[in-house]
């Protein structure tokens, strides 16, 4: 009867070990490369979100208010997305904030545009998924809509 008992408990062991090992086996695939541009769309929740409450602001606030914005997206971009997102986020929002005037302000929004929409293109003749990537540029065109009409 001990020996039924004991062939029962190892059988438990091996089964448990097996299930880890599957298991952890099917996590290591998923946290690479395929998961490039999750950031983005993060990143682009983050904007949308707090460029509802630069809404309410105008001029010199507003164009601080939107870096502010900026500087989130970019912290919340991965280590799989490009490294030219976060240093385009990054580039606007110190324009934004040197920026004395709409046109100055418009020009930082259109060149990390400009990045993104590049990027869009790379991710996609690579068949890549883009959309966290486009989902960034509707952000910054939120933020140039914005700043048209209150800059």
């Amino acid at each position: 009867m001990a020996c039924g008992i004991d062939v029962i408990r190892s059988t438990k062991a091996r089964l448990r070990s097996i299930l880890v090992l599957l298991l952890v086996g099917a996590a290591v695939p998923a946290a690479g490369p395929a998961y490039a541009g999750g950031g983005a769309a993060a990143a682009a929740a983050v904007g949308s979100a707090g460029l509802q409450s630069c809404s309410a602001t105008a001029g010199k606030v507003l164009y601080d208010c939107v870096a502010g914005v900026l500087d989130r997206m970019s912290g919340t971009l991965n280590r799989y997305d490009p490294p030219e997102a976060r240093s385009a986020l990054q580039t606007a929002a110190s324009q934004l904030r040197a920026a004395s005037n709409k046109a100055q302000a418009l020009s930082a929004i259109s060149q990390c545009r400009s990045v993104f929409a590049s990027l869009v293109k790379q991710v996609s003749a690579s068949n890549g998924h883009p959309a966290g990537l486009s989902a960034v540029i509707g952000v910054l065109s939120k933020a140039a809509q914005l700043i048209q009409s209150k800059g």
